[in-house]
């Protein structure tokens, strides 16, 4: 038996989607990569559980892509299993202002359903497009807030499939990281948000997404900010004093509108992006003395 006829042996929940050969192109915002040999997307723990052991077993590469929002995945793909979470893994729920809520519940329908309930601290995602897990693994973050800050404890599941619950302090949050993306899978993440007036706090999101779709690319396909900022900087001004906006490489182009974007304009490959990336590199170093880092997740890269 080979592994991807074992893989079908232990995926027994109805909810539960298996799809072989799944283009990635369709679960990204950027809108690019090639294929995966599996895209699962699982509904239980217990579900999940048995990947990771599957994982252990098979050694085959597992890897979490949420909702593609901050990824780049290679032209050819990824050879292994891709996992999206849905049901019980994306799950929410409210008591007084502690928040329990699934990894794979989406960012800005957590900003929302908070803004509805009178609870702040999460205003800033509504214009994040990903899942509570990626923004726990990255401690996403917008005008000056980090998600990690609201963050009380995180459950996230071993190689085992055995689960094991963190304190905030343990997760290690840090500028655009943390430690969490050294287990097989983050499970969801108690919050503690701070209660306050409705329309103070759907003010509050409101003018926040306004700046944000004034100030940054919004529409066109896009994986967010390619690079974090250097200390006491903003890599987006960087990019702009270097002349680079509008600069573009096959299909791919550094937005005019915030140069810390860069836009699949034309069915751009992971390719061109890249070549971008090192070009925009090389011209800010050269202009600044500065050297860039991506903070955009690559998927299926030999590198």
């Amino acid at each position: 038996m080979d592994w991807q006829d074992a893989l079908r042996e232990i995926i027994t929940q109805p909810n539960t989607r298996l799809r072989f050969g799944e283009p990635l192109s369709k679960h990204t915002h950027f809108g690019i990569g090639g294929e995966a040999t599996v895209l699962i997307e699982v509904s239980t723990i217990e579900e999940l559980a048995a990947l990771a052991r599957f994982h252990s077993k098979w050694k085959i590469p597992v890897a979490i892509i949420g909702r593609g929002a901050n990824m780049l995945v290679s032209d050819k793909g990824f050879s292994g299993i891709c996992i999206k979470l849905i049901g019980e893994l994306a799950k929410l729920d409210v008591d007084d202002n502690v928040v329990t809520v699934g990894a794979g519940y989406p960012l800005p329908a957590l900003s929302k359903e908070m803004s509805r309930k009178g609870l702040s601290g999460v205003e800033f995602v509504l214009g994040i497009p990903g899942t509570v897990g990626g923004a726990l693994i990255m401690n996403a973050g917008a005008w000056g807030s980090s998600f990690g800050d609201v963050v009380t404890d995180v459950t996230v599941m071993q190689n085992t499939g055995e689960l094991l619950k963190l304190t905030q302090d343990e997760a290690n949050f840090e500028y655009r990281r943390s430690r969490l993306d050294t287990y097989f899978c983050i499970i969801g993440a108690t919050l503690t948000l701070k209660h306050g007036e409705v329309g103070t706090i759907t003010q509050k999101m409101n003018t926040l997404f306004k700046q944000k779709i004034e100030t940054q690319p919004f529409v066109e396909e896009n994986a967010g900010c390619m690079f974090k900022n250097p200390q006491g900087d903003s890599a987006g001004r960087l990019i702009d004093i270097s002349g680079l906006k509008g600069y573009r490489i096959g299909g791919a182009e550094v937005s005019t509108i915030h140069g810390n974007f860069i836009l699949n304009i034309n069915n751009a490959t992971a390719t061109d992006v890249l070549k971008l990336v090192a070009y925009i590199q090389k011209h800010v170093h050269k202009k600044t003395g500065i050297s860039l880092e991506t903070e955009v997740k690559r998927l299926g890269f030999d590198t």
